[in-house]
């Protein structure tokens, strides 16, 4: 087993209100609708369990399994590990401008694969752009059903 890294951050500007901008990224129902490869889902309050369709990439096999808080504490949404084998955190601010609301992003992911340790230093040249990408789809499929 390994641990791999990725992050993403990106400035916004979604054509929607403030209030319904931040509805919209701290709901656990929302956020469970716009997450790619979900097998399963349990919402538990600000506690979200994600159960991912298990992946086999033949050298790279991953069965994301884990729990994430999700907590709005004014303008600003903060998102942390709770348990299991995909720990992911972050934090989104808002901010109402002409345009509708700008949103700072920043999400930070650790995913637990099991790999060969003689294969997982390869791997991490490849596993943190993949695991980027896959937050930035995750926002644009946020903002574009939003409207941005």
């Amino acid at each position: 087993m390994g641990w791999f890294e990725g992050s993403h951050h990106e400035t916004f500007t979604v054509p929607s209100d403030l209030a319904t901008t931040r509805r919209h990224f701290s709901d656990p129902a929302t956020i469970v609708k716009h997450t790619e490869g979900l097998q399963s889902h349990a919402i538990e309050g600000e506690v979200v369990h994600f159960v991912m369709t298990p992946q086999d990439h033949g050298v790279v096999k991953f069965a994301g399994d884990y729990r994430c808080r999700y907590t709005l504490t004014g303008d600003t949404l903060r998102w942390s590990w709770v348990s299991g084998n995909t720990k992911q955190s972050g934090e989104a601010t808002f901010r109402s401008v002409p345009a509708g609301t700008e949103v700072v992003y920043r999400e930070d992911l650790q995913v637990e694969v099991d790999v060969n340790a003689l294969m997982a230093p390869m791997l991490k040249l490849v596993m943190g752009p993949m695991l980027a990408h896959e937050a930035k789809e995750y926002v644009r499929r946020m903002a574009k059903s939003l409207g941005g």
